[in-house]
């Protein structure tokens, strides 16, 4: 009977202990693994969709900005350009520096780009869940398939205010006839400001709201006012005259100025003003950018 009780003793032992092993298992079964959402790899593969992640969400060391203003940032990649955006980012950036950033890739507002939603030093997350900026303007990209690169040249910068050059002019570059197509045609120009609109009132011009500025493309001795500009082409001008670099692109004239007293005027630091244009489109490293408004 002993003997009978031991084995019995044993047995029951050795299911306690099994038991209780398999419920340690199964309670560490239960536990689900954390996965970190952001999957980490280079800009480069991350922007050609080389990486895969659910949710498009993804990890990069903080890039060198080519350009930044307000909440949007330009990457450059070799003559692509990148478009990193985030709250404050003019502010915020020059902390980031060292830093991984948890980004999502995000595809409108066009172009695609990369908001900042979390900010990680040393291993440890110091910012999480950053809501992304409301109402940021990004500069529409073109095609290069979607550019005329056979747009005739015309040296716009060229010119003149006076009766002969004004009949020139509208005979060269407006339609022949009421309704016919305006001509667009390539140019450049070296020296383009943001400045108030000239005629403005005294009142107004002593006290300017940013409605009463507008941009002028300044040549040898005449200034051509560009109406109509996309808020992302104006993001871009910035950038060109932070850089010193030259306004090349595709231009429509729409108007000339038929006064001979109203062009005679020499504004200080634009010259004559002559007329208005469009900027269809214009040249950044290998990239075309929107720069009408309008269809």
């Amino acid at each position: 009977m002993f003997a009978v009780s031991s084995t019995r003793r044993g047995v029951l032992a050795l299911m306690l202990a099994l038991m209780a092993i398999t419920i340690v298992g199964l309670a560490g079964c239960s536990k689900e693994e954390v996965v970190d959402p952001y999957v980490y790899d280079s800009l480069r593969r991350i922007t050609r969709g080389d990486t895969l992640s659910v949710g498009f969400t993804f990890e990069i060391d903080a890039p060198k900005l080519e350009y930044i203003k307000g909440d949007v940032a330009i990457i450059r990649d070799g003559n692509l350009l990148e478009f990193l955006v985030g709250q404050d980012l003019e502010q915020n950036y020059p902390n980031m520096a060292g830093t991984l950033l948890g980004v999502k890739k995000t595809f409108t507002p066009q172009p695609t780009h990369l908001v900042i939603e979390r900010i990680k030093r040393g291993g440890v997350v110091e910012a999480d869940s950053i809501p992304a900026p409301k109402g940021y303007v990004l500069p529409k990209m073109l095609r290069a398939g979607a550019i005329s690169q056979d747009l005739a040249g015309a040296p716009l910068p060229e010119l003149g205010w006076k009766s002969k050059d004004y009949k020139e002019a509208v005979s060269v570059y407006l339609p022949e006839n009421e309704g016919d197509a305006f001509k667009t045609i390539k140019s450049a120009y070296l020296n383009f400001v943001h400045r108030p609109r000239v005629g403005l009132p005294d009142s107004v011009a002593a006290n300017p709201s940013e409605e009463d500025f507008t941009w002028y493309a300044i040549g040898d001795e005449t200034s051509m006012e560009l109406v109509d500009l996309t808020p992302g082409a104006v993001f871009m001008l910035e950038l060109l005259i932070e850089k010193d670099l030259p306004l090349i692109g595709a231009f429509t004239v729409v108007s000339m100025e038929d006064e001979y007293q109203n062009r005679k005027i020499d504004h200080e630091g634009l010259g004559h003003v002559i007329g208005e244009m469009r900027l269809d489109w214009f040249q950044y490293a290998n990239a075309y950018v929107q720069g009408y408004a309008g269809e």
